[in-house]
């Protein structure tokens, strides 16, 4: 018999959407709750839309935490441009009738409402979940409508030459390729001659984490289990197997890939709609693929106190920001890091610590802070942090206590490979339309100069975008079952796992993996500390977790420096902006 099933099942279960529809409201129609667009299931937690898979193949989950995404995008559009548009106007009137296909919540038609005050606005979506007009204010909610349409289905619910701007953000991981022709000339038609166009998507991308991160995670978790330190859990990855495996989550690479490819969607949006887009637009601009490249491994999460006095703290680096700023970070329950800190000790020594500096340890040195057992703080030995200069010589004997440094070129700290250079936040890649012109429509210099915190915002909205698809990962994995696709025994499947409860457990475990490591990897603590937040900090830890944490960080960095090779890192995420116009 398989492993028992953790999660007991639940039937999907059918909710109306607490949003009322706010276009043409005095229609009872459209406020009749058993419209699909008012409809949503909840399968596992997940509140997914009630189309047919057939007809609307869009696979992400509308839970809180993923729609809030939509806020992110339009605040990082907002802060590079310093317009709501791509398109630039200047000295030509602005747009007096907007459409936005997939609004979402409405975010873009809503700023933008606010910046063209002559304008009126349509925001075009299959589900009802956009922000009600009666809580915005009334100038700007008499020139916004919601209206509500399958488009892979329907035609477009307008008239022909209706519309002098179309927007459009996100919407291609719900489109099958088959669909793109339809669809552009659905939206040429509604569009007046000489209208504007922008649609701007992205690739899906799987972030991942190396090897050499991982497996001492495993290795120390599977070690506690069979010592009986921890209960033992169910991994679908238990197996010895999985060892040759390119990472942790090859699982669940594989069926996030079936979700797309099953449902005949491209996940490289940003290589294939230049062609279908430059066969019903004219005047076309699109820069190249802007990529958004990996933020450093961030430090290791700071010991918390504890209980037992005599054992000193582990020295952690410090990892800077990327505008250089000097500022601090508590070492303990310490404050908000509003000016450098400087940690005092019983012997008059002191560490002054910056995000500005890297502290670097040798194994020796840290081996130093908890050698003795009657060693107390005040033998942690003075290290002072002086500022690093611009282009620092490497020292290959030194080993970081970051699990890789802030220069995210390479996965190692201690790498000397010349791609360990310094490397910018944002790239560009492939080929661009509209020659010189399209410099301008994606500021690289503005993006360039964000924070290290918001690098690690992007990897956050990758990672929350592969979470949303849960349910439809689990629907791809469930084929591979009922076939008995001999490919899950790559995953540690055996004969008993053949069925729907214990592959669902195998599943759940294989997700709540992925989210663990994940947040290891983004780090919400470093960043909250760059922004002025105390950490929260659990109980005091006894010696015996204090040890295991030192002797798990030193294996970290060891299995790092034995599977250096230079590799860096892909690109978190990559977005394609595209600009047309409808000729007369």
């Amino acid at each position: 018999m398989g492993p028992p099933y953790p999660h007991p099942s639940r039937p999907t279960r059918l909710s109306c959407s607490s949003t009322a529809t706010h276009s043409n409201s005095s229609d009872p129609s459209r406020r009749n709750i058993h419209r699909k667009e008012n409809q949503f299931l909840y399968r596992n937690s997940s509140k997914l839309h009630a189309y047919d898979r057939e007809k609307a193949p869009y696979p992400s989950s509308f839970d809180s935490q993923v729609v809030e995404l939509q806020s992110l995008d339009n605040a990082v559009l907002l802060e590079s441009k310093g317009r709501s548009s791509y398109v630039d106007f200047e000295g030509k009137p602005n747009p007096t009738r907007c459409l936005d296909i997939g609004t979402g919540l409405g975010l873009w038609v809503i700023s933008t409402a606010k910046l063209w005050p002559e304008a009126t606005f349509v925001g075009l979506d299959m589900v009802n979940m956009q922000i009600p007009l009666q809580v915005l204010e009334q100038e700007i909610a008499e020139r916004i409508e919601w209206v509500h349409s399958n488009i892979l289905r329907n035609k477009l619910p307008f008239e022909d030459e209706e519309f002098d701007h179309v927007h459009i953000n996100g919407i291609a991981l719900g489109v099958p390729e088959n669909k793109w022709y339809p669809l552009y000339e659905e939206i040429r038609r509604v569009m007046k001659p000489g209208a504007t166009i922008e649609h701007i998507e992205e690739d899906a991308i799987f972030p991942s984490l190396p090897r050499w991160y991982t497996d001492p995670l495993r290795a120390r978790s599977r070690s506690l289990s069979t010592t009986g330190s921890v209960p033992a859990r169910i991994s679908y990855n238990g197996s010895s197997t999985t060892s040759n495996h390119r990472h942790e989550h090859e699982l669940l690479e594989m069926l996030y890939e079936d979700v797309w490819s099953t449902r005949f969607i491209n996940a490289h949006p940003t290589s294939i709609l230049p062609g279908y887009f430059g066969a019903f637009f004219s005047r076309v601009l699109s820069p190249p693929v802007v990529q958004y490249q990996s933020p450093p491994f961030a430090p290791f999460a700071p010991l918390m106190p504890i209980r037992d006095t005599t054992i000193p703290p582990l020295p952690r680096a410090i990892s800077h920001p990327s505008n250089g700023a000097e500022s601090s970070i508590p070492l303990r329950n310490g404050s908000p890091p509003s000016s450098p800190r400087t940690e005092t000790f019983s012997n008059g020594g002191s560490l002054r610590t910056s995000p500005s500096s890297t502290l670097r340890l040798s194994p020796e040195e840290v081996a130093k802070c908890d050698s003795s057992p009657s060693s107390s703080v005040t033998s942690l030995p003075h290290i002072d942090a002086p500022e690093v200069p611009p282009s620092p010589p490497r020292d290959p004997e030194a080993v970081s206590m970051l699990s890789t440094t802030s220069q995210a070129g390479s996965y190692s700290s201690g790498s000397t490979s010349s791609k360990s250079a310094k490397r910018p936040s944002v790239m560009l890649e492939g080929t661009s339309l509209g020659g010189e012109q399209v410099i301008d429509i994606f500021p690289v210099e503005k993006v360039q100069s964000q924070d290290e915190q918001t690098k690690y915002m992007h990897l956050y909205r990758t990672v929350t975008w592969v979470l949303s698809t849960k349910e439809a990962m689990w629907d791809e994995l469930l084929v591979h079952v009922q076939a008995k696709d001999e490919i899950l025994k790559k995953f540690g499947w055996t004969e008993e796992d053949y069925n729907e409860q214990a592959s669902r457990a195998r599943f759940e475990c294989a997700i709540d993996q992925y989210q663990s490591d994940m947040r290891g990897r983004i780090a919400l603590w470093n960043c909250a500390l760059h922004n002025g937040w105390e950490l929260p900090f659990p109980d005091p830890l006894t010696r015996a977790e204090v040890d295991e944490g030192i002797q798990l960080r030193r294996e970290i960095l060891e299995a790092q420096r034995l599977a250096d090779n230079g590799d860096i890192e892909p690109p978190v995420r990559k977005i394609r902006i595209l600009i047309g116009s409808k000729g007369s």
